[in-house]
């Protein structure tokens, strides 16, 4: 089986306990998924099963999208529920102004990696050398906050939605948002609430989940940003040998190849040609 299935993640498990179910269930070994989500986060995931986990990296790239809520005045160790309050202030905010902090968040270029994130440093995993007590200077990187809204405000707490780029680490955004208040903060409730144009309002619980096929999402819907090209079975059976087929006045670029409904490969066009880039078994 290949296909793509949107989850809707609980909090308290990993995302890789997600795929362990869903091994359970299917009976498959070969799923992934795109975009880790901590444990106490909750939302959308997408899952790949057979052949299509290779795809995972263009679901990977989407955009997401996040609802969160930062509490002010107190900082743990990693800058989430799951570590221990490290740091504690008093704190007055007045009102907070939506849109002079939106504009500010819309013209952020970079965050600081947090340190208990499984970004490699020297062959390592950050969050290792946090767990032995090891201080880093996290490095920046570069970020797109495409949307941002506060929801509610009451008190310490404050909840907004989110839209990013691939890699932006919501943790670090609220402890720059935190900082823009002037105090500290964490996020303390975190939900995906879309990923690209997949929303999490058409994904399912693990809870009751039996019939998987039924519930597969069109690989058109996660491959939404690449343009679809519709080959013939000569074209496709070539493509599938590793051979070019003709371009036949396509631009250059990345196009998901397809037979009738059926995704046959990642090709990649010069102008003249179209190479196989990534086939589909």
């Amino acid at each position: 089986m290949n296909g793509f299935l949107l989850i809707d993640k609980p909090a308290g498990i990993s995302s890789f306990d997600v795929i362990r179910s869903l091994r359970k269930i299917s009976g498959m070994r070969k799923i992934g998924h795109a975009g880790t989500l901590d444990p106490f986060a909750t939302g959308l995931l997408i899952c790949a099963f057979g052949q299509y986990t290779r795809l995972l990296k263009y679901a990977e790239a989407l955009d997401k999208s996040y609802e969160a809520t930062l509490l002010l005045g107190k900082r743990s160790s990693t800058g989430d529920p799951e570590g221990e309050i490290i740091e504690e202030q008093d704190f007055a905010i007045g009102q907070v102004d939506n849109e002079s902090l939106k504009a500010r968040a819309l013209s952020l270029e970079k965050l600081p990696l947090p340190i208990y994130s499984a970004i490699k440093i020297k062959g390592k995993r950050a969050y290792q050398y946090a767990r032995e007590g090891h201080v880093l200077q996290m490095p920046d990187r570069e970020v797109r906050i495409y949307d941002f809204n506060i929801l509610q405000q009451e008190g310490a707490y404050l909840s907004y939605n989110i839209r990013v780029s691939k890699g932006t680490y919501i943790r670090s955004f609220s402890e720059w948002l935190a900082q823009e208040l002037a105090t500290i903060g964490m996020t303390i409730a975190l939900r995906r609430t879309a990923i690209g144009r997949l929303s999490v309002a058409n994904a399912h619980s693990l809870e009751g989940l039996e019939d998987i096929n039924e519930k597969l999402c069109p690989v058109q819907s996660v491959l939404a940003r690449l343009p679809e090209l519709h080959i013939e079975a000569i074209a496709a059976a070539a493509i599938r040998h590793g051979r070019s087929i003709p371009a036949d006045g396509t631009n250059c670029g990345e196009y998901a190849l397809y037979l009738d409904q059926d995704l046959v490969a990642i090709g990649e066009s010069d102008g003249s040609q179209i190479k196989p880039r990534l086939v589909l078994e």
